[in-house]
């Protein structure tokens, strides 16, 4: 259990029934009122950490799908090209 001295006093006004959620969760996790909302408040903080990573994920992800329609429009003209060389292929041959 940490003292008084590493931790800085904050009055905090909140709606009543918050209030009674504090209270059931505090109890539900077997800690002080104070703790539970500092633990809540340090999850958030990490949580908010974890959206910026998913954010970059995200945008990571945007990337790779933009390349990949890229480089699938490049394998179409391939294909299409080629198709177009088989055909000739095939007239010279029916020709000969």
């Amino acid at each position: 259990m940490s003292n008084q001295a590493d931790h800085t006093i904050v009055r905090l006004r909140v709606p009543p029934e918050l209030k009674q959620k504090i209270e059931e969760s505090a109890e539900k996790n077997n800690r002080s009122q104070s703790a539970e909302m500092v633990a809540r408040l340090e999850q958030s903080f990490s949580t908010h950490s974890g959206t910026h990573e998913l954010n970059d994920f995200l945008e990571m992800f945007k990337n790779m799908n933009k390349q990949n329609q890229e480089i699938q429009k490049q394998l179409m003209g391939v294909v299409r090209d080629q198709s177009e060389v088989i055909e000739k292929l095939k007239s010279r041959v029916k020709k000969e």
